[in-house]
């Protein structure tokens, strides 16, 4: 037996189900490492074009981590505006992410407990994942931009980065 909701429970797990919850836990961690992406995106933006110094931006960058993802938006908007295509690929993936985190358990359960819908769900989610993924690489091709603007080399930039995954995971 699987609960669903307080008051439902699925009494056999319907077929894709699993899949389903891969699906959803995987589109849920990518839409978290958007927003990493778009907060260190802010944070070199700033350091590149408005000389910010270091302990500022990740000071920034920790903020917008511990904030919902509209804020970073905003102010990328406000502050460190995007080329127009990305920045329209962030509203949605934005709007496509709190979907998931506010709305999707609502919508979905009452054809989930069913074993209905589950295909279309596992579609809106595999969206959402590729979505994710190109803007982050997207992202990463504008900060590699940005660090040769500042005359930084993209080796130089890997070098650094694995030295801050290094620091964070120890």
């Amino acid at each position: 037996m699987l609960v669903v909701s307080s008051n439902k429970m699925i009494q056999n797990k319907p077929e894709g189900f699993d899949e389903l919850c891969y699906s959803v836990g995987l589109a849920l961690l990518m839409g978290q490492k958007v927003q990493f992406a778009l907060a260190y995106y802010f944070g070199v933006y700033r350091l590149v074009r408005n000389s910010w110094e270091k302990a500022k931006s990740d000071k920034k960058v920790k903020y917008y981590l511990s904030k919902p993802m509209g804020v970073v938006v905003k102010d990328i908007k406000k502050n460190a505006p995007l080329p127009d295509d990305l920045a329209l690929k962030v509203d949605q993936f934005k709007n496509d992410r709190n979907w998931l985190v506010h709305d999707f358990d609502e919508e979905s359960t009452p054809y989930i407990v069913v074993g209905q819908r589950i295909e279309h769900y596992i579609g809106k989610m595999e969206k959402i994942i590729k979505d994710a993924q190109q803007i982050m690489l997207d992202l990463d091709e504008i900060g590699d931009y940005l660090m040769r603007e500042k005359g930084i080399s993209p080796d130089k930039v890997e070098q650094v980065a694995s030295e801050r995954i290094k620091e964070q995971t120890s």
